[in-house]
């Protein structure tokens, strides 16, 4: 027998996508959102195991009970971890640079078992660093209602 014949490689073609997306943060983030506005940080409570989630969980991953109860916890927390950012996401989807980096922490707050992502002020950041929350209730974009974080003390 003969060598095979290589396949014909697979057409492509190239279309322009700009797709304009609306979403909606749902009813159970909703919560989660509307407490910032009024300048409180909101967890989600397994009414099973006791862990508290933040951000919020609709269903526990550990005893898959749904987490239906709400606490508030302090702004207060702790940094598990950070990265310094030099790009960010722009509106449009595309990377871009930054004047100077960001850290990103992500951030155990007092009484959660669970971390948030956020940005941290200034330009220094280390594991075990005490942090508390900024928050922006006048904020257009719900995703902009945590602000930072900044140092304590």
């Amino acid at each position: 027998m003969g060598a095979k014949a290589a396949k014909d490689p697979v057409p492509r073609a190239s279309i322009p996508i700009n797709p304009v997306f609306n979403w909606s943060v749902g009813n159970w983030m909703e919560n989660f959102y509307d407490g910032m506005k009024e300048g409180k940080i909101l967890g989600s409570k397994c009414p099973q195991c006791g862990r508290v989630f933040l951000p919020p969980r609709m269903i526990c991953e550990r005893c898959f009970a749904k987490a239906d109860e709400w606490v508030e916890l302090p702004a207060t927390g702790t940094v598990q971890a950070c990265t310094r950012a030099s790009v960010k996401v722009a509106d449009n989807g595309d990377l871009v640079d930054l004047e100077s980096p960001e850290i990103i922490a992500m951030v155990k707050h007092d009484g959660a078992d669970t971390c948030i992502a956020a940005r941290l002020e200034g330009d220094d950041a280390s594991v075990g660093m005490r942090v508390e929350a900024v928050l922006n209730p006048d904020a257009e974009n719900v995703l902009d209602l945590l602000a930072a974080y900044r140092p304590l003390g």
